[in-house]
């Protein structure tokens, strides 16, 4: 059902008084062409809003109608520039009809995109896990602690990488995590060397240095 408009309402009340638009211009002194732009919504054939609002309150107290209503739909459909013209809000708000027009095709596609960001986000997850050397957290001894000669290794890497100290391979548990002991036969700063590598060859190395007093 088609939304009544302002000029709707008008010609309809002329109408049903059995008015011509000749009479109604010759009682009202307004001009025909306006009394036609007018009926027909074509608001940029007339002057001024303050001189539309004049001629909608002619129409009212002529047709014994509620120009409240009138205005209420005026309002509804047109606002008023700064210039006092009236302008069609669909020309000033034209986002407030385009959030209204999802389509089927609309929704399916943005599915497809959906679908498609999230497999690209786990494809490039998966390539990120793959080219990263392996993590490795080293947590004793502590950076330039005092130490005797036989000192306790301690952290975690990950479950399937090789971990080296000073050369030496050393037994991972299953989650990745490590303890051992390493003997330093030299009093003073002893730097460690502890690599974790991974079966494509990237590596990740810390080194610890210590101070060994005996």
């Amino acid at each position: 059902m088609q939304t009544q408009t302002v000029g709707d309402l008008l010609r309809s009340a002329r109408e049903k008084a059995h008015f011509s638009l000749e009479d109604f211009a010759e009682s009202t002194h307004i001009k025909l062409e306006y009394l036609i732009a007018l009926e027909d919504n074509n608001f940029d054939a007339l002057p001024a809003a303050t001189f539309i609002k004049a001629y909608i309150r002619n129409y009212a107290r002529l047709f014994k109608l509620d120009e409240k209503p009138l205005f209420a739909i005026l309002r509804r459909d047109y606002e008023e520039s700064v210039k006092g013209q009236l302008i069609p809000r669909e020309f000033l708000y034209p986002q407030l009809k385009k959030k209204t027009l999802w389509s089927p095709i609309h929704l399916i596609f943005l599915s497809v995109m959906m679908v498609f960001i999230v497999f690209f986000s786990y494809a490039l997850w998966q390539w990120f896990q793959l080219s990263r050397p392996p993590a490795l957290v080293l947590i004793a001894p502590l950076e330039d602690a005092e130490v005797s000669s036989q000192i306790i290794f301690e952290g975690k890497t990950e479950a399937n990488a090789i971990l080296t100290i000073n050369s030496a391979p050393i037994a991972l548990r299953e989650d990745g995590s490590f303890e051992t002991e390493l003997y330093l036969p030299q009093e003073g700063v002893n730097t460690v060397t502890i690599k974790a590598s991974d079966k494509n060859g990237k590596s990740t190395i810390l080194q610890r240095s210590v101070k060994v007093k005996f």
